[in-house]
């Protein structure tokens, strides 16, 4: 395979995927230009613009470590003078302001909400197309050029993907660095062990388990890469793997800057009380009191550990539940991921069996597997992005597909010919709402609310959308029920207000609505998942809307009710 990259087929194959890479690039930015912030962006983007301009590690530390944030606080830290307040007040803390301050500094700072908020997607967007030159890179060790072809063009439409590239949170970074982690390994089996890939392998590593917690299920991956090491190199293995975790624990020392806490002036200290006394207490006081990793990622590590525990409200299909389906990650999947990958999908891992090659597949099918079956089992099911791992390794796999030989090759050709159209007719249409992305399965996006909610659909990125849909149908104020933590305010629109959940500072709050003019109401809410009274919208639900904007919010019109 070297040589090809040399060759002439081998540069426009490069030149290809760069193509393809740039139209990446092109439609994640577009799409972060044209979305307002989702729930989580404010206070992913303000934790760590604080890390990243003051160390502040503390100031939302219950789920998260902190790379995945710093990473979307890098460039508004670099190039943007913002207005920060070092006296927020962080999330668990019994004054806490630090979710209403997030939004004051997103929308109401020294420049627009939209510039902090493009160039905290950057990040996100550059790292998703790094990501993708490794899934070409990975592709083309194991299929060749063609194969390497596939796999990148898949990557670079899938509108999962570009979904996630263009918001600021921590499920792209998680997804780029566990993927970039198993590619070390997988050269430490393929190609031999040595320094440089030990140390490669150990930062991926490292980045991976500073952005979210989901890497820690690199773990099994890891012992298992060690042991095959050992069994085929002996005991010379030991120091180069030594030498990965070594690097593993200082790399992830030195993101928390080498400090066991911060050392901001305005430091509150983590209020340990929160977590109930469990098996691993033990573990997490003795972790803390020899200080052997930063107290804020333990801190964080525990904050998951409760929470995949505990579950959160979640629907499913028309049902409710606290606790989740062990189901629903495969529902996600079968009805959010393009029907022709899904096809190509299973055409590669049946014909890698047929003729014995399925080994040259495990590196990727092992990880995908090991990450649905834990997310299958914890009790958080709000949406397909814990599961946003999975696809990198699935369009790398799926690079086998030119390789099979079949008897019919002409129909082969053109059945694959009309996927691969399919495929991208799917990406083109979706656009600019890749987040609503539902598949044919069950009528397209359009139907995606009756199936799942949440962050799957509707995660608050529509007010822009909603003023303009305002404007274009000389709306001048609407009822709303809004799914998410931003202020309608910020983007011009005059509204009255419904139960929502959340808007922090509603105005024209009414005792009683009357079921007359324009009501928008998100997905979410439309479902009740987190209303006390799950029906409360129910009138709605019976009824067929007058529009939609992005999938997300549903409009409906009652002047004539």
């Amino acid at each position: 395979m070297r040589g090809e990259g040399g060759s002439k087929t081998g540069l426009i194959t490069w030149a290809i995927a760069v193509g393809l890479l740039l139209v990446f690039f092109a439609t994640a930015s577009s799409v972060a230009l044209k979305k307002n912030n989702t729930w989580d962006e404010s206070a992913h983007i303000l934790s760590g613009y604080a890390y990243v301009k003051k160390g502040m590690d503390w100031l939302s530390p219950l789920n998260h470590p902190v790379l995945g944030r710093a990473i979307t606080g890098a460039l508004p830290a670099a190039l943007l003078d913002l207005d920060f307040d070092e006296k927020v007040r962080p999330e668990g803390a019994p004054d806490s302001n630090f979710f209403p301050y997030s939004l004051k500094f997103l929308y109401e700072n020294s420049v627009t909400g939209d510039t902090i908020l493009f160039w905290s997607r950057l990040g996100n967007i550059i790292l998703a197309t790094l990501l993708g030159i490794f899934v070409f890179i990975w592709s083309r060790d194991l299929w060749g050029q063609k194969g390497a072809l596939l796999s990148i063009f898949l990557y670079a439409l899938c509108p999962n993907i570009i979904a996630n590239a263009s918001i600021a949170t921590t499920d792209l970074p998680i997804t780029a660095f566990f993927f970039i982690s198993l590619y070390f390994f997988y050269c430490l089996d393929a190609k031999g062990v040595t320094a440089w890939r030990a140390i490669a392998a150990a930062i991926a590593i490292a980045f991976a388990l500073a952005s979210k917690h989901t890497a820690l299920l690199l773990a099994p991956i890891a012992i298992a890469s060690f042991a095959i090491a050992l069994r085929r190199e002996g005991k010379k293995a030991l120091p180069y793997y030594a030498l990965l975790v070594i690097t593993v624990y200082l790399c992830l020392w030195a993101i928390y800057g080498f400090r066991f806490r911060s050392d901001s002036p305005n430091y509150e200290p983590l209020n340990w009380s929160v977590f109930a006394s469990s098996s691993l207490t033990p573990f997490f006081d003795f972790a803390r009191s020899w200080r052997l990793l930063p107290e804020a990622y333990l801190y964080s590590v525990a904050g998951v550990v409760m929470g995949a525990s505990t579950g959160k409200a979640a629907f499913l299909m028309g049902g409710y539940s606290n606790t989740g389906w062990w189901y629903y990650f495969i529902v996600a999947f079968l009805i959010k991921t393009p029907i022709p990958a899904l096809i190509l999908l299973i055409a590669s891992v049946l014909y890698l069996l047929a003729v014995r090659e399925i080994r040259k597949g495990l590196w990727l099918l092992v990880p995908a597997l090991i990450i649905f079956t834990a997310m299958s089992l914890q009790k958080v099911n709000i949406g397909i992005r814990h599961i946003l791992p999975v696809y990198p390794f699935i369009f790398t796999l799926v690079g086998f597909i030119p390789l099979i030989n079949t008897k019919s090759a002409r129909a082969a050709k053109l059945v694959f010919a009309l996927l691969i159209a399919w495929y991208a007719f799917s990406a083109a249409s979706i656009y600019p709402h890749q987040l609503a992305y539902f598949n044919e399965f069950i009528g397209g996006p359009g139907n995606g609310y009756k199936y799942l909610v949440d962050s799957n659909l509707d995660w608050g990125q529509d007010l822009k959308g909603l003023k303009k849909y305002m404007e274009d149908n000389d709306i001048k104020r609407i009822k709303l029920a809004y799914f998410g933590l931003s202020d309608p305010r910020y983007f011009g629109i005059d509204y009255e207000y419904l139960p929502s959940y959340a808007i922090l500072a509603p105005v024209n709050v009414k005792d009683a609505v009357a079921l007359k003019g324009s009501f928008a109401i998100s997905a979410t809410m439309l479902q009740g998942v987190y209303l006390a009274d799950r029906d409360y919208y129910r009138f709605f639900r019976e009824m067929k809307p007058s529009g939609n904007v992005g999938y997300s919010i549903y409009i409906y019109n009652l002047d004539n009710y």
